[in-house]
């Protein structure tokens, strides 16, 4: 086998085919989503996403259970919510079904953290397993039925794979909520 030097192979490699117009377009938008409790959200698009499993929450003391605490990525401090804490999530279940614990926070396994936005504008939101990558969107011509905190910050509702899901402005949902947090 014959070593080069890196100057060598930099200038032994061919240059690759430029890319025609059709190979530059993408066929299906493709998005993201994420599940809690029975509420389906996407990620908006240009949001900034990281998912982090089994993550190690720092509580914050004299605060609402909804505000887990926060985690450290990075060195920066980022709080972490639970929707589930603010909305009821749950899936309505007839009285005949035996009911299912309800998940906690601290069942690692079914649960990830799921960190939107960047810079100091990041916010940790616990999910029920890990995202989905959702294709051939439909646009609903209209909102469901919301819980009252999501009511201003829905912004539409799209249809991927017979399933419902929610743009939710998490920036504004947020700060609601830190606001509340504060009073």
């Amino acid at each position: 086998m014959t070593q080069w030097l890196p100057s060598q192979a930099l200038t032994s490699m061919a240059r690759p085919a430029p890319l025609d117009r059709l190979q530059v377009s993408r066929k299906e938008i493709l998005r993201f989503g994420y599940s809690i409790g029975a509420l389906n959200f996407l990620v908006a698009e240009g949001v900034l996403s990281e998912l982090l499993r089994a993550p190690t929450i720092y509580p914050i003391p004299n605060v609402t259970a909804a505000l887990c605490g926060y985690v450290n990525r990075q060195g920066a401090l980022i709080p972490v919510w639970d929707v589930a804490g603010i909305i009821d999530c749950r899936v309505i279940e007839s009285s005949t079904a035996p009911q299912k614990p309800q998940s906690s926070l601290h069942d690692a396994h079914q649960q990830s953290l799921l960190i939107l936005g960047d810079g100091n504008n990041r916010v940790g939101v616990m999910i029920d397993g890990l995202p989905k990558t959702i294709r051939n969107i439909e646009k609903s011509s209209r909102l469901p039925l919301l819980p009252t905190a999501l009511v201003d910050h829905v912004s539409g509702a799209l249809f991927a794979d017979d399933t419902l899901w929610l743009e939710l402005n998490y920036e504004t949902f947020f700060s609601a909520q830190a606001l509340q947090v504060a009073a």
